[in-house]
């Protein structure tokens, strides 16, 4: 417990890690970024428009400085008057155009072939927004002859000549108050997102961080339990699964090394015991030669007694051994199932001479397989064991080849097997209620199987009989 509660304090600096240079700090520049991204589309269109307002701005009030020539006889005034009216107008030309009347100007300096021109009425938000950034881009004084309607003459003409210089500082200090109202937003709708998705996310996100450390430093240990979450969202539903994912990894650990131990200590108590099971096995052959005849009516029993004794040992300890690498060989599979035959049938006789056992082999012709002979040996002679010994009395053995693959079905005329323990018959330790088994055989079997790179199954069982099925690749 002490090292589990070390553990897990160990975690928490982790966690820390996490907050300064994990996901947290990731997901808030991620925003930040976002947020400046959207305010730079947004900021672009805004620009333009501000250049535009200021340019009609400028319009205006040159129409207002022109329109100062109709309070004179002549349409003319005096250069003091003209610089006063164009530099309230803050313009330095203009010239209003109006259907059915003569033009008014007041100029202090004239247009030129090579000044930039442009309408404001033809051009569009593109080409606004192309103008506003080539402003902002300029340094210095640079004019520009620029036209457009007045709201006070809306049939007139107005051409006014600007001075940049003054519109780009104006830009410059919009673009500043712009940038810093963006980063107030940014900022706040950062730091805002950056909690909720602490509080709903990251937090839970790094409580199970956690807990995987603490699980992965100590698996079997006891660890410790979080009271489960409350959330039915899906952090809450992964949380809730990862707890009973834990649980159940952390049972399954222990018990796997709860039965580790169990086989290390199986496989020295076997060792002896067939020792004393060969020594009483002896014995029991003395008794059957004995002259008492209720004694030489023992001695069968006894003998079937120590032989199941002696061959639960050696399953138990052939279960607790490793997987075994297959030595393949090229090998007629016909003559090994005759061979099993000949052995289960002796083995038969030697228990029970009047029960029948009819081993057929089904298999037609020549059948050469590369494989393990002795492992198969091995599988063949515990399915046709355990058919036997729950009823069967024919087993028939039939292979064929398939898509990359022989197929070997076993087949018996038993009892069938329970649906109850079909679920887990390769379970080791299931035996289907049959006294006298360790329930290892099949689960032997299929560890065998398994280690050419195949599989079994059980495919039918009924009352009428039950089909096994391995295969092995080609």
């Amino acid at each position: 417990m002490a090292a589990d509660v070390t553990l897990a304090a160990a975690a928490r600096p982790g966690r820390r890690g996490l907050r300064l240079f994990g996901l947290s700090w990731r997901v808030l520049g991620l925003v930040i970024v976002g947020v400046m991204t959207a305010e730079l589309l947004l900021f672009l269109p805004s620009i333009a428009r501000y250049r535009h307002a200021y340019l009609e701005q400028l319009i205006e009030s040159g129409t207002l400085a022109a329109l100062a020539l109709d309070a004179t006889p002549d349409n003319m005034v005096t250069d003091e008057v003209k610089h006063a009216l164009l530099n309230n107008a803050r313009v330095d030309a203009v010239v209003l155009v109006e259907r059915n009347k003569a033009k008014r100007a007041l100029l202090n300096i004239a247009p030129r072939p090579d000044m930039p021109t442009f309408n404001l009425k033809e051009r569009g938000m593109l080409g606004l927004i192309w103008d506003a950034l080539a402003t902002m881009s300029r340094d210095g004084a640079y004019y520009t002859r620029v036209g457009g309607e007045s709201m006070r003459l809306p049939n007139a003409m107005v051409w006014i000549v600007v001075d940049e210089l003054p519109m780009r500082l104006a830009m410059y200090g919009y673009a500043g108050r712009v940038l810093a109202l963006s980063i107030m937003v940014a900022v706040f709708t950062a730091a805002l997102l950056y909690l909720a998705l602490r509080w709903l996310v990251l937090r839970p996100l790094q409580d199970l961080s956690a807990d995987m450390t603490a699980f992965r430093s100590a698996p079997e240990g006891p660890g410790i339990e979080r009271a489960p979450t409350q959330r039915n969202d899906e952090i809450g539903v992964l949380d809730r699964e990862f707890q009973n994912l834990q649980r159940e990894l952390r049972a399954s650990l222990r018990q796997k090394s709860r039965l580790a131990e169990v086989g290390a200590a199986s496989n020295k108590i076997n060792h002896d015991l067939r020792n004393m099971l060969s020594t009483a096995r002896l014995l029991s052959d003395r008794l059957a030669c004995s002259d008492d005849e209720r004694t030489r009516a023992l001695a069968p029993t006894i003998l079937n007694t120590i032989d199941r004794a002696a061959r639960l040992a050696s399953d138990a300890l052939e279960y607790v051994r490793d997987r075994p690498t297959p030595r393949i060989e090229e090998f007629d599979l016909a003559d090994l199932v005759d061979e099993v035959g000949v052995a289960l049938q002796e083995a038969g006789e030697d228990n029970d001479p009047n029960q029948l056992r009819d081993w057929r082999d089904e298999i037609d012709g020549e059948c050469r397989i590369s494989a393990d002979r002795d492992l198969l040996y091995r599988v063949l002679v515990n399915l046709g064991r355990n058919a036997f010994d729950a009823g069967a009395t024919m087993v028939s053995v039939r292979a064929r080849a398939r898509a990359g693959h022989m197929s070997i079905d076993i087949t018996d005329n038993g009892p069938g097997i329970p649906p109850a323990v079909a679920a887990q018959l390769f379970r080791p330790f299931t035996t289907g209620g049959r006294a006298g088994g360790a329930g290892l055989g099949l689960a032997i079997a299929r560890d065998l199987v398994r280690a050419h790179g195949g599989d079994i199954a059980l495919m039918e069982s009924t009352a009428r009989g039950t089909t096994f099925r391995f295969t092995l690749p080609l």
